[in-house]
């Protein structure tokens, strides 16, 4: 791990690999780069970057009213910076990642998307529900814990298969606890209720594109994955079992194997030239992942 890059100014990055390609990782709303800590350690033979988005973790509060496009122009930034050319994004994260490949099509060989959401696609019913009340918790109360417990519970479920692990939900939880909830006072993640992504652009797309979902996600996140799925024109779908929404941290030893293969391939417009990363996974139960296309 290491402290953000000065030419990033503002932006936290956490590090681990020497060797390989560069793969950035996104995390979810309220979360940080932290989370991915674990599931690196099963992954060798790339050099793995997490960001904080803006607003979350150890990077700088939201500046604009605009929070998601913020975060947008984050992964960009540190994208184009480092020359990262796969991205993996988990939940919101995945939205994020998702919107950040359009913006640079070219730039991207492979992309995975985990559990993600679709501006203007569909909402979960029971998250819409908690994300008012914490809107009017905020007003109310204004930015306190009560937030994060709020945004922990269940529903919705969002952590209801973390809850199952006791030490990754504990460590889960702290992060939630620690984030400051800024964007709820001044409600600047209205872009999510707003904003409507036109499916035909995702053609620009030229990624390899992985969607990956646990078993157990919420049927609107299903509903997305479809979506993308016909929408995006090299795509692969695989389910994870015994999994909720966060399935990569939920079931490492199973996502682990999938995600090497899918990093290490070669652009869809070239050729392989040298032999991929090496991983594991030779022990992995093969029924523990549902592969569709």
């Amino acid at each position: 791990m290491s402290e953000g890059d000065p030419p990033l100014s503002g932006i936290h990055l956490h590090r681990s690999g020497e060797q390989g390609p560069i793969v950035l990782w996104v995390h979810g709303y309220t979360l940080d780069g932290t989370i991915f800590a674990p599931l690196w350690q099963k992954l060798s033979g790339f050099r793995h970057i997490a960001l904080d988005l803006p607003g979350h973790g150890r990077s700088e509060p939201f500046s604009r009213a605009d929070a998601v496009e913020e975060m947008i122009d984050a992964v960009d930034r540190v994208a184009r910076a480092l020359g990262a050319s796969r991205l993996v994004g988990l939940s919101f994260g995945g939205t994020i990642a998702l919107e950040a490949a359009l913006r640079a099509p070219e730039r991207y060989h492979a992309l995975v998307l985990a559990s993600p959401g679709l501006l203007g696609g569909p909402v979960d019913p029971e998250s819409a529900t908690c994300h008012l009340e914490m809107l009017a918790l905020a007003r109310e109360r204004g930015l306190g814990p009560w937030l994060a417990e709020r945004w922990l519970a269940v529903p919705p479920q969002i952590f209801a298969g973390a809850r199952r692990h006791p030490q990754l939900f504990a460590a889960l939880a702290a992060i939630v606890r620690r984030h400051r909830f800024e964007e709820l006072g001044e409600e600047r993640m209205a872009a999510l209720a707003t904003t409507t992504r036109d499916l035909c652009d995702l053609r620009r797309i030229r990624a390899r594109v992985q969607l990956l979902l646990g078993e157990e996600d919420m049927a609107a996140f299903k509903r997305t994955a479809e979506l993308l799925r016909r929408a995006l024109p090299d795509a692969g779908r695989s389910y994870v079992a015994d999994a909720g929404h966060l399935c990569l941290l939920e079931a490492p030893e199973a996502v682990a194997p999938l995600l090497a293969r899918a990093l290490a391939e070669a652009p869809a417009t070239h050729s392989a030239t040298a032999p991929g990363p090496q991983h594991p996974g030779s022990g992995t139960d093969p029924s523990a992942i549902r592969t569709s296309r």
